[in-house]
Parts: structure tokens; C-alpha cells; sequence
């Protein structure tokens, strides 16, 4: 096996560090450690998907007992974790015009699968579905056609804090589950629950893999760290329904984004098509209620063209809940055939995490430099004139992660490794 992949060009190195073959039994017989392959399944699959080359940071990390977490926007995003595992699971409700009342959503279902059913309830074909990971759901679109369809994100919570809350602290979260079609038990379908990541995940119908915005800290093209939907950033590598929709009509479509943060662009997307003039509504704004009237006034689902309206708040659950209620109901009192989706970024990071802050700070002590150019939920960008400089590598920033202990002096991460592990995870 050994000779077959070396033939196709496969560094021996990358042999090694994934297992193939007996690359793992060092010639005195004792065992080479091996990084990545020897975590859980649905754990090393979560971050495959929410991974990018050239995107995602150059070292990765997961934790052991102690929660790690990095805060992405004042979110405390959590790391994957393998005790216990970071909760995956988020709601998906779609109801309204074009929803099918009473279908199930299947539990496991993927936010990447968000776009392709909202397409679907919209009779609209996109071009190359073989870029994109998502698939309609069976049975959701009952074959109206709505003039609006509003989608939902919830920030900085998932299905865990929902059933904390219990239905009398999202109440009309509780009647759209029973009135239209959905699930508390989706998934977003990857790793870390970067908001960034899934929002671009439920724009596009991609997971991070596809559409490369892995977190809200990213690597640019050329080379350096960018924040996500940000100037220098580059944008999604594949373009989002709303940006397909767009093209499709001509610019007729109407789409809007009504954001609590300006990094929440995934949703909708942000005139991926180049050789056309973009003129989609965006608003950065803590009044989404207000924002989404501003819209109606201004003809959204009422002058004859699809329109897609893309909301994010960021709040506690009772809030969120009742500005949702807010919006469905001032929504529908205008545009009576419009679709609703409501789903969420996934879970916070558990009291008592570590913040990835301090472990910057421990890395750079032991490297004896600033080599720590930016963390990301799940890991490290470096610095790469400094490391270039000081000749450390990601290897020896993973090393010292796996020396690092917790208050309790057990090992604080499970794994640590380059990005390269996860890029040739397939050989695992």
C-alpha cells in the first residue's frame, strides 16, 4: 500500500501521520503517534467539514475533559471537544407558504440542506449542485410558490439551550414546530460552530469544506489573517442561493440582509458573481423587527419579484423568540404567501472553558516568540514571518498544545496537530 501511495506522489511524512499501511510501527517496535485518525468518527467527520486548505488555521486542537473556547464576535464559541462532546444539534423550521404542514424534518438533518429545500419550495433549479454538499429535503415544499421567504438565524445558541429554556421559554419557536414542518434535533453539520461558518453554510447549501469561510477568522489569499466578509477577506468559494437567485432574475430578485453583526453576510451572500452590479440590502442593526418593516415598505415581496430576506439576531432565546414572533406576524399581515425558516448557529461554550487567549499566551511563552497570529474556534493561525524567522513550525506549536494541562492537571487537549492531518484525513 506504501509503494501505491508513494507512486501517486504522497508524502512520506503524510504516510506516517495518518497511518497508511504499518507506517505507524516505528522500526523498534514501539508505536508512533499518530495525529487526528485515532479520534471518534462523528468528531474527526464535524471538523473534515469544517475545514478548508489554505483557510482554516494552521494548527488545530481538541480538547480532553476541560472545554476550550474562543470568542468569535463577544460569542463564547466553544472547541471540539471529545469530553463530553460539543452538542452539534440545532432547530430547522420551515413554515408558511410552500411548506408542506406536518412533515418531518428527519433528525440529523444538516444546515447545508437549508438552501436546497428553500430552492425547492421556490421552483428554482440552481446551476451545479455538485459543488454543494446539501440536498432538499423530501416532502417539505408542497408546490405553492411564496413571493418572500425569510430565514432566521438564531446566534450563539443551539438545541441544548432551547431545551433549557423548554416551550414555555420559546413559545413561538413551540407553534411553529407544531404548525409547519421541523425538528429540534438537526445538525449543523460541521465543526467548530463558528456563526460565520454555518450562517455561509445556510446561504450557500455548502458545508465549510465548499464554501471556505471555516470561522470568523480566516487565511487570505494572500496570506495573511482577514476577518470574515471583511475588506480583505476573500469571500465564499461557492456562490449562495440568494446570489443565484439574483443572477438567475437578472437582478429582479430582491434580497436583503438584516445582520447583528456585519460578518454575518453567509446568509445571504455578498455579490459573488463579478460581471454583475450588485444591489442587495444590507443592514447592520440590533432592531430587526424594524428593519424587516422598513423592507416591506420598500416593496420586498409585494412588487412582483422573489424576494429573500435574511435575518440574524443575537439575544437570550425569550428574546429572540418573541422578536421572531415579531417579525413572522408583521411579515405575514403584508405578504400573506411567504415562507419562514427559523434555525440557529449552534451551542455556546460550557461554564468553566478555558479560553483560547490564555493558551495563546502559554504558546508564545514557550515558543519564546510572537508566533501566534490570530486564534480561530478549534485553533491557531501563525505568524508566518515569525515563524519563518524563529524556524517553528506547526508541529512544534502542536507539540506544546499537547503538553498543556488544566487546572486539575489532566491533559487540557485530547489532540493537537498541523492542518495537513486534516487534509489528508481521507487516507485514515
Amino acid at each position: 500500500m506504501l509503494v501505491v501511495l508513494a507512486a501517486i506522489g504522497i508524502p512520506a511524512a503524510v504516510l506516517t501521520a495518518t497511518c497508511a499501511g504499518r507506517s505507524c510501527d516505528a522500526s523498534g517496535g514501539e508505536t508512533v503517534r499518530v495525529p487526528f485518525c485515532p479520534l471518534p468518527a462523528a468528531l474527526k467527520d464535524g471538523i473534515a467539514n469544517g475545514f478548508r486548505e489554505g483557510r482554516s488555521p494552521d494548527v488545530l486542537g481538541v480538547a480532553a475533559g476541560s472545554p476550550v473556547y474562543t470568542d468569535v464576535g463577544g460569542l463564547r464559541t466553544p472547541w471540539p471537544t471529545t469530553g463530553p462532546p460539543t452538542d452539534p444539534r440545532v432547530p430547522m423550521v420551515f413554515a408558511g407558504d410552500g411548506v408542506t404542514k406536518g412533515e418531518s424534518v428527519p433528525d440529523g438533518t444538516t444546515l447545508d440542506r437549508v438552501a436546497p429545500t428553500v430552492s425547492d419550495i421556490l421552483g428554482f433549479d440552481r446551476a451545479f449542485p455538485e459543488v454543494r454538499s446539501g440536498t432538499s429535503i423530501a416532502g417539505i415544499a408542497d408546490g405553492e410558490r411564496p413571493r418572500l421567504v425569510l430565514l432566521i438565524a438564531w446566534k450563539g445558541v443551539g438545541s441544548a439551550e432551547l431545551e433549557t429554556a423548554g416551550p414555555a421559554g420559546r413559545p413561538f419557536l413551540t407553534s411553529l414546530l407544531r404548525g409547519g414542518a421541523g425538528t429540534l434535533d438537526a445538525d449543523a453539520g460541521s465543526l467548530p460552530l463558528d456563526p460565520a461558518a454555518t450562517l455561509t453554510t445556510i446561504g450557500t447549501g455548502g458545508l465549510p469544506s465548499q464554501h471556505g469561510i471555516t470561522g470568523l477568522v480566516i487565511r487570505g489569499d494572500d496570506g495573511e489573517v482577514a476577518s470574515s466578509w471583511g475588506p480583505d477577506a476573500p469571500g465564499s468559494i461557492i456562490s449562495t442561493l440568494a446570489d443565484d437567485l439574483d443572477r438567475a432574475t437578472d437582478q429582479r430578485a430582491r434580497i436583503a440582509a438584516v445582520l447583528a453583526e456585519g460578518n454575518d453576510r453567509g446568509i445571504v451572500g455578498d455579490g459573488w458573481y463579478v460581471d454583475v452590479r450588485d444591489r442587495d440590502d444590507h443592514v447592520v442593526t440590533a432592531k430587526p423587527v424594524l428593519a424587516v418593516s422598513r423592507l416591506l415598505d420598500a416593496g420586498y415581496g409585494r412588487d412582483g419579484n422573489p424576494a429573500i430576506i435574511g435575518v440574524t439576531m443575537r439575544d437570550s432565546v425569550a428574546r429572540m423568540d418573541r422578536a421572531t414572533q415579531a417579525i413572522v406576524r408583521t411579515v405575514h399581515a403584508r405578504v400573506p404567501d411567504a415562507t419562514f425558516v427559523v434555525t440557529s448557529t449552534g451551542t455556546r461554550a460550557r461554564p468553566g472553558a478555558v479560553p483560547s487567549v490564555s493558551i495563546d499566551h502559554e504558546l508564545e511563552s514557550a515558543m519564546g516568540a510572537r508566533v501566534i497570529a490570530a486564534s480561530s474556534a478549534g485553533g491557531f493561525f501563525l505568524d508566518r514571518q515569525v515563524s519563518a524567522e524563529r524556524g517553528t513550525t506547526a508541529d512544534d506549536v502542536a507539540t506544546a498544545m499537547r503538553t498543556m494541562r488544566a487546572s486539575d492537571g489532566s491533559p487540557l487537549f485530547e489532540d493537537a496537530f498541523p492542518a495537513f492531518a486534516v487534509a489528508f484525513s481521507r487516507y485514515c
